[in-house]
Parts: C-alpha cells; structure tokens; sequence
C-alpha cells in the first residue's frame, strides 16, 4: 500500500480544522443566546466563590456586570463573552504557575538521579551481577573484554551432537558401532555407584546442599536453595578451579549440608538411586516442583563437572543431550524399578546405544 505524501496530509489536515471551525460556527450561530447565558451564568457562579465580605469590591462590580449581561444574552458578542470568561480565569492563574514550579523541581531532582557512573558494554554486566548473582561465574570465561562466551573454551563449550560424540570416543569402526564400547561410556556417564549420601565427590555435595531444602526441608527453608547458591555465586569473584577464576568456594555449602546429610527420608532416594548423578538429577527433579532452579543458577558447575552439569540441564526437559542420554534414561528405569517393587541389577543403557544408532543410520552414516 503506497503511503500518503506530505503534501496530502497537510491538505487533509487543513480540511479538518476548516471542518471544526465551522462547526463551532454553526454552534454560535444557532446557539449563541444559550451558550451566551450559561457561559455567564459559570463566570457568575465562580466568581461568587471568591466574594467575600472582606474580598475587592472589583469582585462584587464584576458580578454585578455579568448579571447585567446575562439579562440580554442575545445581544452579547463573542468577544465581549470572551473577556467575561477572562476575568475569571485570574483567579486560575496560579495552577499553571504551581504546574510549572512542580515541572521544574521534577527536572532538577531527575537529573541528580542519573546515574554517575559510566555505563558501557563492558560495565554493564559488572553492574548486572550486582543484582543476579548467577552472571558472575561468565564474567570469567571467554573473552575479557566483550564479557562474551565467543571463544569457546574446552570446559564451556556447547553440547556435542551424536556425530561429533561418536567421533570423540572413536566408537565407529569399520562402519559398526562398537556397541559394548558405547556401554561402557554410558555407564561411566551415570557417575559412581554409591550407597550413602557421603559418597558424593566434593562437586556433588553441593548440589545436595542446593536441592536438598526444597525435598526435605519445610516450605520456610524453601529459600535456603536460592541463598545458598547466591553465595556459592559471589563467592566465584574470587575462588579459582584448576587455577582458573569464576569458580566457587564450595566450602560454603559445608554447613547446609550437614544439615540435610542426616534426613531420614535420604534413605529411600539412595535405595531407588544408584549412581551420584542418577541421584541428584532425581532429587533436582523434585525440587524445582517447587520453584525454579535452573542450571543456569550454576553455570560454574559445567566447567567443574560437564557431565553432570548436562544432567542437571535436561531436568525437566522431554528429550536429553547425547552427553546426559544415560543418566535420564537410567533414572527413568530406576523410578520404574522402583515403583514396581523391584531393584535394578544393572544399568540400563542399551537404549540409549539404539537410538544412537537408529540415529546415525537415519543421517546415512550406518548403511
């Protein structure tokens, strides 16, 4: 649709206001005793509000005109309307001056509100984590300067698709998939076999202590989850992980989990799970049905321990990463075990090698 050009709008415009002033015409020629009379008549009635005994006597002369007036509205002009109306309005004449006053004190306050500091690309993120302690560990990966995760370092990078995890552990040969191969990753995928909640490593007593206040603590502990992992955040302003900064200071967690370590209830979530990361994606599962925890609240965590990082992030999801398929497939199985009044005697991760392989076959790498 072609728009209109300037030259049409401003006739259009014209046409409009030649359109209104005629109509107010029309109003004055075939209203004018009415709109006369009830115009003074307001004037009249306002001004008799400010007639008081101890008031001008211009207020009381003025009225007495208008009273006059509004005996012969007939024969009143506009222009003789329009000063009567004036008059009144000196009375209002100290709203706008207010208005203007207020207008001014609002500039002068707004600019001493402006912030100080100076606010750029790379001091804008500095600034954000002040509020959302969760950006903190990404201010020390990637690149300094643009604060972006560009550069992809080994311990961030994104999540490898089927091809280039087949690649990575050399499990295609001859092209076969070396099935029993494929296995063996899976289950060392599942983390270490454990049997009380003291066989977590380091990295996984902390998850615990995050998830824990939402399983087995009461609604009022709910928020221990999200202060904890605040401090866990703030704390990656100094602590360092293999000599690289953004990384938490996980003895901070030490006290919340020795407060939950010790739950009665922690008994039958080991009994059902098996593995360190079947455990705490089953336990991060029932937590966030109570509020987010997203593993973006842990970014740090992926440089720490990518597998179980990838495991935490596909908590909720419908379908898992190549790199979590065998703990999602695995708890799934363990749930189902154990609703049923069975143990699992072993991993269950043949599935997950079929759908490999299903999928390598279907992009045409599998004859």
């Amino acid at each position: 649709m072609a728009e209109p050009k300037k030259d049409d709008m401003a006739m259009t415009n014209l046409i409009l206001i030649g359109i209104l002033v005629a109509f107010c015409v029309f109003l004055w020629y075939f209203y004018h005793t009415d709109i006369t009379y009830y115009g003074l008549k307001f004037a009249w009635t306002i001004l008799g509000i400010f007639d008081w005994s101890f008031s001008p006597g211009i207020i009381s002369f003025w009225r007495s005109q208008i009273a006059q007036l509004a005996s012969q509205p007939q024969n009143l002009k506009f222009e003789q309307l329009l000063e009567v109306l004036n008059k009144v309005g000196y009375f209002f004449i100290w709203i706008p001056i207010i208005l203007a006053i207020r207008g001014i004190k609002l500039a002068i306050e707004k600019n001493k509100k402006l912030p100080k500091r100076k606010i750029t690309v790379e001091t804008l993120p500095w600034i954000m984590a002040k509020h959302s302690p969760a950006i903190i560990p990404s201010l020390y990966y990637g690149d300094s300067k643009s604060l972006l995760l560009n550069v992809n370092p080994p311990e961030h990078k994104g999540a490898l698709n089927p091809e280039e995890w087949v690649e990575q552990h050399g499990v295609l040969i001859n092209n076969e998939l070396d099935r029993e191969r494929c296995i063996d990753i899976f289950i060392k995928d599942l983390g270490t076999p454990i049997q009380s909640i003291q066989d977590l490593n380091e990295v996984e007593k902390v998850l615990f202590s995050i998830f824990a206040p939402r399983i087995f603590g009461k609604e009022k502990n709910f928020k221990e989850s999200q202060q904890l992992l605040d401090s866990l955040n703030y704390s990656c302003h100094q602590g360092t992980f293999n000599e690289k900064k953004g990384y938490p200071t996980l003895a901070l967690a030490q006290s919340q989990f020795n407060k939950y370590a010790s739950e009665p209830q922690l008994a039958k979530w080991l009994e059902k799970h098996k593995y360190s990361r079947t455990f705490l994606h089953a336990i991060h599962k029932q937590a966030i049905q109570t509020g987010k925890l997203p593993s973006s609240q842990f970014r740090w965590l992926k440089g720490m321990d990518r597998g179980l990082w990838y495991a935490l992030n596909t908590t909720g999801r419908k379908t898992p990463f190549i790199e979590s398929a065998a703990v999602f497939t695995q708890t799934l199985w363990e749930e189902y075990a154990s609703d049923m009044g069975y143990e699992l005697a072993e991993p269950q991760v043949d599935e997950v090698v079929d759908g490999i392989e299903a999928y390598l076959r279907k992009v045409g790498i599998l004859n």
